[in-house]
């Protein structure tokens, strides 16, 4: 059974914001994007991730008016990552291990891309039906 590189299924690039932007512009962001996380960033340094979910839970606090709510005021931090040539299967069982569902993949200490855990376990199913056709 041959192993995937993480870093080969990564989205590229990553969306990111300042840490002062608006949730309301990051939610807007994510919806023209169709994605459902951005990197929050201060002078190219990550300080955090913001996702659908953190959004979707501030609203239901009963927060529903997301105005003057910040970046900074929901990600969360300190960001989990993985490395670019790291596994699929290594990149899930850290997703596992830290319960989230997306991770931002590193090469050469620089962001190089967002991989999800649907993105990683379709990724697996794809190549281990490739790998059981080639058997047949």
């Amino acid at each position: 059974m041959s192993s995937q590189i993480v870093g080969l299924i990564a989205r590229i690039p990553v969306p990111s914001v300042d840490i002062a932007t608006p949730v309301e512009k990051i939610a807007s962001i994510m919806a023209k994007q169709n994605i459902g996380a951005v990197v929050i960033t201060r002078d190219f340094e990550v300080l955090g991730i913001v996702t659908e979910k953190d959004i979707i839970e501030r609203v239901a606090m009963g927060k529903k008016d997301l105005y003057g709510i910040v970046a900074q005021d929901i990600m969360t931090s300190p960001v989990i990552t993985v490395d670019y040539d790291r596994t699929i299967q290594d990149a899930l069982k850290i997703m596992q291990d830290n319960n989230i569902r997306r991770l931002i993949v590193v090469k050469d200490k620089n962001i190089y891309g967002l991989v999800t855990e649907r993105r990683c376990l379709l990724a697996n199913f794809i190549r281990q039906n490739r790998e059981a056709n080639v058997k047949l």
